[in-house]
């Protein structure tokens, strides 16, 4: 193939032209290159500078001298509330037919609140049903004769599982505990559980943001039931629900939790049937 000595020259200026460029991209890639590795340099140097700063070190040390206070200060604590619980959470067998109660102090160590719990001392000559079921916020909730005749369970209220239920509860000492929350979202969880058996793990759903607050029987000394009196209604799983306006409202039903000496027909607790 020939070239005309024109297109050769015209060959030569492109080339005359492109080499500079060709060379001072090549230099400015050289270059970037080399402010990165000094950047890379400058920043394992300035934190390696930082580790030795005897200010930096004084300030780590100090914190890690209060983390360890702080912890020796919750374990200090911890041990005192064993105590307490111990001192104020026992009970006393006050007879073969008489059921004795009382609430054992929890301690809260996040933002949820504890459960509410209550040592049971169960007699053995005489029958003990523990009874849960979702009712009206009016009428009858606090009503131990009202909610034995309970019929059937209420609906739409926003109880995954309204009940009602029951258990016969066992002689002897037994730690019945209700927690709620804390919330998910829209939801709500909720718990009951004997000892270490779940009888309910169970939620609350609602339009807005739902919580919880304990009404419970008084419980901070012994409480015994004779024979000849009615078992007590324990407790009420109360809601309010915030909404996207910040508004509250009060759920129209509530969570009704009570003690009766007779079966009423209830389906058992969901914990119960589920269990191997």
């Amino acid at each position: 193939m020939r070239f005309s000595i024109r297109s050769l020259l015209a060959i030569m200026l492109v080339c005359a032209i492109l080499f500079p460029l060709v060379m001072e991209i090549r230099n400015f890639r050289r270059d970037e290159a080399i402010r990165l590795q000094l950047r890379l340099e400058a920043e394992a140097l300035r934190q390696r500078l930082a580790l030795d700063d005897p200010e930096r070190q004084w300030v780590r040390q100090h914190q890690r001298e209060e983390y360890a206070s702080m912890g020796t200060v919750r374990k200090r604590a911890e041990r005192q509330f064993e105590r307490i619980q111990q001192k104020y959470g026992g009970i006393e067998v006050r007879g073969a037919d008489v059921l004795s109660l009382r609430t054992v102090p929890q301690l809260s160590l996040g933002q949820s609140q504890p459960p509410v719990v209550y040592r049971l001392l169960v007699p053995t000559d005489r029958e003990v049903w523990l009874k849960y079921a979702v009712v009206p916020a009016e009428g009858i909730s606090r009503s131990p004769d009202k909610l034995d005749q309970l019929q059937t369970p209420v609906e739409a209220s926003g109880f995954a599982d309204p009940g009602p239920y029951q258990l016969r509860l066992a002689p002897g000492e037994q730690l019945l505990a209700v927690q709620t929350g804390p919330s998910n979202g829209r939801e709500l969880p909720i718990a009951i559980r004997i000892d270490d058996k779940p009888l309910l793990d169970s939620s609350f759903r609602s339009e807005g943001v739902p919580s919880s607050g304990a009404h419970h029987i008084s419980g901070l000394r012994q409480f015994d039931v004779l024979k000849s009196r009615r078992l007590p209604w324990l407790q009420s799983i109360q809601i309010k629900v915030t909404m996207e306006d910040e508004t509250r409202q009060d759920a129209a039903h509530h969570g009704s939790l009570w003690l009766s000496d007779q079966p009423s027909g209830f389906d058992p607790f969901p914990g119960i049937v589920n269990q191997p």
